[in-house]
């Protein structure tokens, strides 16, 4: 039963580090719902997410989601590319016409040539009405740095590596509700439906979970953009191995933090409660113990972590400052929630029930595996439903409920957990304090080097 431990703690070890941070094709209800608003019609073949879009395609999206697909269509082609089909001509003349396209040389256009991230950025980048030419907002070169400084690019949505029709449309859903160059107040969306080019009617469910998205995000924004914060998590799961429930845990805890966004090493937190384990007979051996009670206390001060399990107590150094260099552009999972990985929410009042598309997310953790060198480990991780609720009070979330399901398979064995996690915010700011025990330089080194003084 070694190897069962292993995996079950591995699960719940990866479990705790998703809620941090927050297959085939992952955005299909982004494709689906584009295709309501007219903008993305897919092949004889589907919406085929999983190859790479070409030239001619990008061009075609780019005509459309700047509202000019009707007038395309009525002119003439004059334009001085000679390896175009019928189908494309209409898009690629309009953009000529307009200036917003040299071809690849001065008689072709190559529409079969694939399209990269770069270049449907720069599309994407035009749609919204800036510039890459004379006074230039962007140069293709930074098109995806800047994409990302106006909300358009984000970690789940564009992959620069293999960069497939997904990510169109995953992009594309996102450029639709970023704010039009010269207007805060006007989305890509709603200029489209303005200027007559997206039928009113069939936009208004995307523009309403539009508006719910961005309440939303800005209620987790009130609590992510204090540093201080006081809440209170009961944590409840149930973890299998190959269909045989193995283990019921539940965790009451009070969580306090105190983050420095400029020194991550100077932050304080305090976690403390207590897990309650009931474990199978063949999870425990024959004979041993089912149940475990246990008081746990944890604490982070002045870049070392100690742990008080039971009344022992050790410490161990942990930086989070050199973890985020290590882990780099992934920092940027604390500060976003990517549009493309909600597939609806849900409000009635004060509450929301947003939920996630497991396979967005499913692809979101493979991006984290690859980036941080772990896509070669031998593990196949699939997360089932994903979905929150959340009570908001003047802005800002008051309550956090929390379902998941989530399944690890390795060597022919599938370990699957069902998770709940109930959250309170009792409160933010400076009316958070955090209280450090008095003996934390009694705490024994666990593995060596733990030698800052206890704050």
């Amino acid at each position: 039963m070694k190897g069962k431990c292993k995996m079950i703690l591995a699960a719940v070890l990866l479990a705790a580090g998703l809620l941090v941070t927050a297959g085939a094709s992952s955005y299909d209800h982004c494709a689906d719902q584009l295709k309501v608003l007219g903008l993305f019609q897919g092949t004889g073949e589907g919406f085929e997410l999983d190859r790479a879009p070409t030239r001619a395609e990008a061009a075609t999206m780019l005509v459309r989601l700047l509202g000019k697909e009707q007038q395309a269509k009525e002119l003439e082609y004059t334009a001085p590319f000679t390896d175009l089909e019928g189908w494309e001509q209409p898009y690629v003349q309009y953009l000529y016409e307009n200036g917003l396209t040299t071809g690849a040389t001065a008689t072709t256009f190559e529409p079969l040539e694939n399209c990269s991230a770069q270049m449907y950025t720069t599309f994407l980048l035009r749609a919204l009405g800036y510039s890459d030419t004379d006074g230039a907002d962007f140069t293709y070169a930074d098109a995806i740095s800047f994409g990302e400084s106006i909300g358009l690019v984000d970690i789940a949505n564009c992959n620069t590596e293999n960069f497939v029709r997904d990510h169109v449309a995953a992009m594309s859903l996102t450029a639709l509700n970023t704010a039009v160059k010269g207007s805060e107040d006007t989305v890509l969306l709603e200029k489209l439906v303005a200027d007559g080019a997206v039928d009113e009617a069939a936009a208004q469910d995307m523009l309403t979970l539009f508006d719910r998205f961005d309440s939303y995000v800005a209620a987790s924004e009130q609590m992510s953009g204090t540093t201080k914060s006081d809440l209170s998590a009961d944590v409840v799961a149930t973890v299998s191995m190959d269909g045989e429930k193995m283990l019921d845990v539940t965790m009451p805890l009070q969580i306090k933090s105190d983050i420095d966004m400029e020194n991550m090493d100077q932050s304080v937190m305090a976690m403390t409660g207590d897990i309650h384990l009931q474990m199978s007979e063949a999870l425990a051996g024959e004979g041993a113990e089912t149940s475990l009670d246990q008081t746990i206390a944890y604490y982070y001060t002045n870049g070392v972590y100690y742990m008080d399990i039971g009344g022992e107590k050790v410490k161990m150094a942990l930086s989070f400052d050199d973890a985020m260099t290590q882990l780099g552009d992934l920092s940027a999972l604390q500060s976003t929630e990517p549009l493309c990985l909600i597939e609806s929410i849900e409000q009635d009042g004060d509450v929301m029930t947003v939920t996630y598309a497991s396979s967005g997310m499913n692809a979101l953790v493979g991006s984290v595996m690859q980036s941080i060198g772990m896509d070669q480990i031998a593990v196949d991780i699939d997360l089932g439903q994903i979905k929150t609720e959340v009570t908001i009070e003047d802005g800002a979330i008051k309550t956090m409920n929390l379902d998941m399901q989530m399944s690890v398979s390795a060597e022919g064995e599938t370990l699957t957990m069902d998770m709940t996690m109930d959250c309170t915010i009792n409160g933010l700011g400076d009316a958070v304090t955090i209280t450090l025990p008095d003996d934390l330089d009694t705490y024994e080194d666990l593995l060596g080097g733990a030698d800052a003084p206890a704050a």
